[in-house]
């Protein structure tokens, strides 16, 4: 009797206070994300976006989309990428072996036709099959990669880092819908910090009920679907809340598939995306971080506070439910493969902050 009381008295006493110390680790976020808002705003160059929308010894970005069984998303999506204000960047589709007509359709619209393609493969993926180019010089800038299914994102985003030109790439879905300025957005932190960037990311928002012509977003609404009402909410507090405040700390884990540019010689120092992750996203990111703390190098993984990026979310409930346990089992993998880094002062924030956050105190929905 005294042995249940004293454990119910330990379960109490544990309950307790891993609730103020979940409040005071949300106070926290609060304070760090209204600070970091602060300071964006009186930063914020209005003019210097139209420098780099023009200039063309401004970084080169390659902007990498692959895509699977998406025929009636992916035409509005590629046209959205093209029309990125920037004047330096390439759009590279990778077609992960899809069963419908979605490679048919992206060659008719773009007039495509197969061109010679060899590249060395810096990170190792399933075999290339073809690459097309546009002979419309309107398209003049996209190229699209035909490959074998490796059975993940992950792997066809590596056939698209493996064959872009420049040193800063973008990873995004093959159903998103990115802002005209997203470039020249989340370019800024490499350009004006003095610390190595690595990654960037910004706010993504749900496209469920918005309308959107050739690929622009003409009509904002909110959802109609409660589930998809409910998202939309929880994207805000996620992305304004809690992955602002981690950026302005240097805490930031996870730079989201929807939209993140990354430093790719980093990327391909660190092994590029691991194909068996269920959360290829969040755990790239760690284990570029663990790079650079191992090779004693500072940088930063920052944030952008706009929404330059509009994606679908599940209006159906069994859809919903696999995809969070999807990223719950992600983050569990994750932070179990890089179990060593937990508490350890050799990895600086990330070990001593970051991970031990993701590990006690972050929700597994949206990290």
């Amino acid at each position: 009797m005294e042995l249940t009381k004293d454990f119910l008295f330990g379960l109490q006493f544990f309950g307790a206070l891993y609730a103020v110390c979940y409040l005071i680790s949300y106070v926290s976020l609060g304070v760090f994300s209204v600070r970091a808002l602060r300071i964006y705003n009186k930063k914020k160059p209005f003019a210097y976006n139209e420098i780099l929308k023009k200039s063309e010894h401004t970084l080169g970005v390659s902007i990498i989309a692959p895509v699977y069984n998406e025929s009636e998303t992916a035409i509005y999506s590629i046209k959205s990428l093209l029309a990125q204000e920037y004047a330096k960047f390439e759009v590279i589709i990778v077609n992960d072996g899809s069963t419908d007509n979605t490679l048919e359709l992206i060659s008719t619209v773009f007039q495509l036709e197969q061109i010679p393609y060899y590249k060395p493969s810096q990170i190792p993926t399933q075999k290339i099959k073809g690459c097309y180019r546009s002979k419309n010089p309107a398209y003049s800038r996209l190229m699209v990669l035909d490959k074998v299914n490796g059975g993940s994102k992950a792997d066809a985003s590596n056939a698209g880092i493996n064959a872009s030109n420049y040193p800063i790439f973008i990873c995004t879905d093959g159903d998103s819908i990115l802002r005209k300025d997203s470039i020249a957005q989340l370019i800024r932190p490499f350009i004006e910090e003095k610390t190595r960037v690595i990654a960037t990311g910004a706010m993504i928002r749900i496209s469920n009920a918005c309308v959107f012509t050739d690929g622009a977003l003409t009509q904002s609404n909110f959802p109609s679907n409660f589930l998809a009402r409910f998202q939309e909410l929880e994207y805000i507090r996620s992305f304004l809340f809690g992955r602002m405040a981690l950026g302005h700390i240097n805490s930031l884990l996870l730079v989201s598939g929807g939209l993140g540019m990354f430093d790719k010689e980093i990327v391909i120092k660190a092994g590029g995306y691991w194909h068996k992750s269920l959360g290829e996203d969040l755990e790239l990111v760690t284990r570029m971080r663990i790079f650079m703390h191992e090779q004693k190098e500072e940088f930063l993984v920052d944030y952008i506070p706009e929404t330059l990026c509009w994606t679908e979310v599940p209006s159906n409930l069994n859809i919903f439910i696999r995809q969070r346990a999807r990223w719950g089992r992600g983050l569990v993998q994750t932070l179990f493969q890089h179990r060593n880094t937990l508490g350890s002062p050799m990895y600086g924030r990330t070990g001593l902050l970051a991970v031990p956050y993701f590990f006690f105190l972050s929700s597994v929905s949206l990290y």
